[in-house]
This record gives structure tokens, C-alpha cells and sequence, in this order.
């Protein structure tokens, strides 16, 4: 029993933080659609048709898809109370207009369901209603959609979906009568099948919102799955205990210690940016995980070496420059970069280094360092870097 417990809460782990999501989104779509019509006199033949369409992500849940389609729906001839009907064809050109909500955004399978409006053209031919042949403009129908999206791969997704059509009217079948509805009442319905694929040619940033709840992930956007077993090593290690000799003197340490801080306490005013041993004050930058703006622990050390230069040198104006990597999109990672200089900035403010003597400029995946088709060349492009101002 608790062996098949864990198993779904894995699975469920797996379905709700399995995916990237972005905050924001733009592409165009495409496929086949299988319709079928309840109308009074159909007996379906063989149907199909095609698609295409715009769709707007505006945040995780909520898009907007406008839409085009061309459907074939037939009928083969059959007898009703007696009399003989012809086999009767519609051909449809739709236009709609869609609002879709994700209900599960943050799993591989996206389900979404949506309500929209459309207005259909269509011609009938061998129609009861008289119609044959000739266009009709304009007929209104409201649909109902239920339907999944799934990445591929890239900026790929599949798409499949139902959708429940009712139209404004009793004319679309081709035969006026009492039977409409694939939930009763005298207005024509249909329902259809699609399937397709949508390429996003724009996304926003990688969003938080599907991150895990605390000690299911590293960081927004590392599964739990992924650790460093190398760094936990090199941790454990690094506390264990460790013999130290008997033979130290404490004493000539703490003095050294306190000479060397109370030098450090004690500003340096220059209106250059040569120290008195005639070098410039160096400061190291960061580097940073993937699509994360958090400064790792490891890092607070140099950066408050660089917080204690400063101070050393009140006169000194420094650029904070925030880097990317290559991966994502160009806005996003002009955002991320930008996102990664305020973090260093606020770390120094905190330090008490002087907001004003700090500016922060977001360059995104410009000047890598290293080859970003590497994983270590990624890595070290991931970074922030420190530009003195004259």
C-alpha cells in the first residue's frame, strides 16, 4: 500500500512540475478536423476539413485564439417516416473567435477547456430547404471546446481538441424540423474532432508559477531529480572535523586578523582608481544556475569582498553588467540578465556600499565568454561582471 502511495505521489510530482511555462506567448497553428453533424435528416457519409489559426498566451492560463476553418460534412441518401432524403453536402468556411483556460498549466499535458463565437458561410447542395447551391453569410454559432496541448520539442506543441458547435438557426443541416441539437431542442449542431501542431514564435520569460512547493526543487526551474552529488560530497567533506595541530599561535592569528581589519575599516580617499600599491582595485564577478537570478551561497563571500573595495574606495562608480546564456528567448533573457545585476546591486546596498556610485545594465545573452553550444561554456556566460566608471 505505501509502495503504490509513493509511486502516485511521484507521478503526481511528475504531472504538475513536470514542464517549462512561460509567462506569456504568440504563435500560429495548423491540422485536420474531422466534423459530424446532428441535424434531422443526416445519416453521415464521410466528413473532414482543415485549420488554421493566431493564438495569444497572455499569462499561464488565460489565451485568445482567433481562427479558420474549412469543413466538409456529407451525407449518404436514407429514408425517414417513408420518404426518401438526398444525400446532402455542406461545405462550411468558419471564422472564430476563442477563449481557452488552462486548467492544468503546469504538467506535460496541458488541459485547457474554452467558449467562443463564430460566424459560418456555407452552401448546401441537394438541400430539403431549397438552398442548393447558393452561399449563406453570416450564421452565428457559440462553441464550447474542450482540448490538451503538449510539448514537443523547441517551440513545437501538439494540439487536440473537441469542440460542440450550435448554430443560430434550423437551416444548416439543409432541412427544417424539430431535431437539432446533440443535447436536444430545433437548432442545428455539430461537433468536431482536430488535431495539429502550433509553433510559438514568441514567448515571454520562464514563469515561477509552476514552481514546486519547498524541497521538491533546487531552484524555479531544477527538478528535484537533478543533484549535485559532487558538491554534497565536497560539503560533507569540507565538514568534518579536522586535526589541528597543537602547536598554533592563537594569539600572533588574532593579532594579524585585527591589523588586517582594522586597515580594511579605515577608507582610502582617492579621486583615482590606483591604490597606493599603484594597481586598480579588482573586483570578481558572479556566475549563476539556469534561468535563476539567486545568488548561491558560495558567492557571498566574493561578493563581499567586493562590497569592502568599495568601501575602500568611496569615489569609485562601478556598472554592475548582467549576462545570459544563449538559451531562450532574446526578451527573456534581457530580463533575467537584468533581474541577476539588481540581485548583485542590492547585495552590495546591503553591505553598505552607496546606491548611488552603482548603475546596472541588462546585456542579455550579448559577449559570451565561452561557446554557449557547451554546457560549461553556458555556464560561464551565466554571469554578472563589474565595469569601474572614470
Amino acid at each position: 500500500m505505501n509502495i503504490k502511495r509513493m509511486a502516485f505521489m511521484l507521478l503526481l510530482t511528475a504531472t504538475v512540475f513536470g514542464q517549462t511555462t512561460y509567462t506569456d506567448g504568440s504563435g500560429f497553428g495548423f491540422g485536420l478536423s474531422s466534423p459530424r453533424m446532428f441535424g434531422d435528416i443526416y445519416a453521415e457519409f464521410f466528413d473532414f476539413g482543415a485549420h488554421v489559426y493566431y493564438q495569444r498566451d497572455f499569462d499561464e492560463q488565460n489565451s485568445l485564439r482567433f481562427k479558420v476553418d474549412y469543413l466538409r460534412m456529407t451525407s449518404s441518401a436514407t429514408t425517414v417516416a417513408g420518404y426518401k432524403t438526398p444525400a446532402t453536402e455542406n461545405n462550411t468556411l468558419g471564422l472564430h473567435t476563442d477563449y481557452l483556460f488552462r486548467i492544468t498549466p503546469c504538467a506535460p499535458i496541458k488541459l485547457y477547456l474554452g467558449t467562443g463565437i463564430s460566424l459560418l458561410n456555407y452552401t448546401l447542395t441537394d438541400a430539403l430547404n431549397g438552398k442548393n447551391d447558393k452561399w449563406v453569410f453570416g450564421e452565428i454559432g457559440i462553441t464550447f471546446i474542450a482540448g490538451m496541448q503538449y510539448r514537443i520539442s523547441g517551440d513545437w506543441d501538439f494540439h487536440g481538441e473537441f469542440n460542440h458547435n450550435t448554430i443560430s438557426t434550423d437551416r444548416f443541416d439543409g432541412a427544417n424540423g424539430p431535431q437539432g441539437g446533440l443535447f436536444g431542442g430545433p437548432l442545428d449542431t455539430y461537433v468536431n474532432a482536430e488535431v495539429g501542431a502550433i509553433y510559438y514564435f514568441a514567448r515571454g520569460a520562464k514563469s515561477k508559477y509552476c514552481e514546486a512547493p519547498s524541497g521538491l526543487t533546487e531552484n524555479y526551474y531544477t527538478p528535484a531529480a537533478t543533484v549535485d552529488y559532487d558538491k554534497l560530497q565536497k560539503m560533507i567533506e569540507a565538514s568534518q572535523p579536522k586535526h589541528v595541530p597543537a602547536d598554533i599561535d592563537y594569539a600572533k592569528i588574532e593579532n594579524m586578523i585585527d591589523k588586517k581589519l582594522s586597515k580594511l575599516a579605515t577608507p582610502v580617499e582617492t579621486k583615482t582608481f590606483v591604490s597606493a600599491s599603484g594597481a586598480e582595485p579588482a573586483l570578481i564577478g558572479i556566475n549563476f544556475d539556469v534561468n535563476s537570478a539567486v545568488i548561491n551561497s558560495e558567492n557571498y563571500s566574493i561578493l563581499a569582498q567586493a562590497a569592502q573595495t568599495l568601501m575602500s574606495y568611496p569615489s569609485l562608480k562601478v556598472e554592475i553588467l548582467g549576462y545570459t546564456d544563449a538559451t531562450g528567448s532574446e526578451k527573456g533573457n534581457t530580463k533575467l540578465s537584468a533581474k541577476r545585476a539588481d540581485a548583485v546591486k542590492n547585495f552590495l546596498v546591503a553591505k553598505g556600499v552607496d546606491a548611488g556610485r552603482l548603475t546596472v545594465s541588462a546585456q542579455g545573452e550579448k559577449q559570451p565568454v565561452s561557446d554557449n553550444n557547451t554546457s560549461e561554456g553556458r555556464m560561464l556566460n551565466r554571469r554578472v561582471d563589474f565595469k569601474l566608471v572614470k
